[in-house]
């Protein structure tokens, strides 16, 4: 009977454990996915946006070289598969704080200044990002200009 007890609680702690892992995994690859279809927001593929969303996923989540492409793999399917970006951005809404959420913000814009310029379609997505984890238009423009003035 004690043996029952002990096996319960060990089988729950790891899968508590695991499932935190599976949380950490899914904000990730939502980070990621909302990156990536950035870049592919103005119908370019430009080689400073994909690099910079390597460097900034990697830094952002202290990923391994193997660890990062599977991500970003992982990444691209389910933004293949995905319908809208509201499964993305409610995993943000759920784990991200809203200093987490500006730096988001921060990154995105980054993405979308890589190239030189900024689209159109590149801004409307940030917009709509913004919106979906909460984030006022105050803070959307606030953002822009901050890392406009850096990258110029």
């Amino acid at each position: 009977m004690l043996d029952k007890i002990v096996k319960f609680f060990e089988s729950s702690l790891q899968s508590e454990t695991e499932s935190s892992d599976a949380g950490t995994n899914k904000i990730e690859k939502a980070t990621a996915a909302i990156f990536i279809e950035l870049s592919k927001s103005d119908y370019f593929d430009h080689p400073e946006e994909s690099i910079l969303i390597l460097n900034l996923l990697k830094e952002t989540f202290e990923l391994s070289d193997r660890d990062l492409a599977e991500l970003v793999s992982l990444a691209e399917s389910e933004a293949e598969d995905s319908h809208d970006l509201f499964q993305f951005t409610s995993l943000v809404n759920d784990h991200y704080n809203n200093s987490e959420k500006i730096k988001l913000l921060e990154n995105c814009w980054r993405i979308a200044f890589a190239d030189g310029r900024l689209d159109k379609y590149e801004e409307h997505f940030i917009r709509k990002i913004a919106g979906l984890i909460n984030l006022p238009p105050s803070e959307f423009v606030k953002t822009k200009l901050r890392i406009r003035a850096l990258t110029e």
